[in-house]
């Protein structure tokens, strides 16, 4: 009895040393913990995170043309062919803006033809190109080669500058255009002049400037499209019975 009782205590020790016996050497022990890995932090509910905003720049604006002055170093004069040239003060330089749109007399003096559409003496000269005023101008300064001045087309900003006046325009008191013109081109001078004495700035014909550029409206053109800033780009062989020119002049030099 004792022998059976020693035998089968025996057993379940060799038994449970069999069983226990890989997991001394080192093995895996299926029990036992792995370490835990960090959590990844949680959102707090119902609350967005703050996201951080680059302040927007600020647009740079254009800055305003700087309006012309009359000039104190020179004087208005009538060149050769009878054009009236009044002094103004631009970007710090001295030059003369014509007074009236060129006319279909003063053409005929320099060119000897005139090819208007309307014709008249008094009338602006319409239907020429850039090239051809190009040609013009070229021909006048020839003739008054004697002068220190070179005759020019104004720039945009020039002529924007001038057609400005320092003041509003009042177009109805200032201008030809599509309700009071009639039609067609009115003689050069008849309303009132802006405040720098130059005649027919808005309306009448768009005149050229360089570049080949046109500006401020014609006698078919609706109020908003006269006056200073209103313009676009033609093609330099362009002819239309509505765009004539007017010419600046500086001294030589400048």
């Amino acid at each position: 009895m004792l022998v059976s009782r020693l035998f089968n205590s025996s057993a379940w020790v060799l038994t449970l040393s069999v069983w226990l016996t890989p997991y001394s050497f080192g093995q895996d022990n299926p029990f036992k913990k792995e370490p835990s890995k960090p959590e990844a932090p949680k959102r707090e509910s119902g609350r967005r995170q703050p996201v951080r905003r680059e302040p927007t720049p600020r647009p740079t604006l254009p800055q305003p043309t700087p309006a012309p002055q009359p000039s104190t170093a020179l004087t208005p004069f009538v060149n050769l062919v009878g054009i009236e040239m009044i002094p103004v003060r631009y970007g710090g330089r001295d030059m003369y803006f014509s007074k009236y749109e060129v006319t279909q007399e003063q053409w005929q003096a320099v060119m000897g033809n005139n090819p208007s559409f309307h014709k008249g003496s008094d009338l602006p000269v319409s239907k020429v190109s850039f090239e051809d005023v190009a040609k013009f101008i070229e021909t006048l300064n020839q003739l008054e080669r004697g002068k220190p001045l070179r005759y020019r087309l104004p720039t945009v900003e020039e002529w924007d500058a001038a057609a400005r006046g320092n003041g509003a325009l009042n177009l109805e008191a200032e201008g030809w255009y599509n309700r009071n013109s009639g039609g067609r081109p009115q003689p050069v001078g008849r309303k009132r002049p802006n405040a720098f004495g130059l005649y027919d700035m808005a309306g009448n014909v768009w005149e050229w400037c360089a570049g080949s550029f046109v500006r401020g409206g014609a006698y078919d053109s609706p109020s908003e499209r006269c006056g200073a800033g209103m313009g676009y780009k033609e093609a330099p062989q362009g002819r239309d019975s509505n765009i004539g020119f007017r010419v600046v002049a500086t001294p030589i030099g400048q």
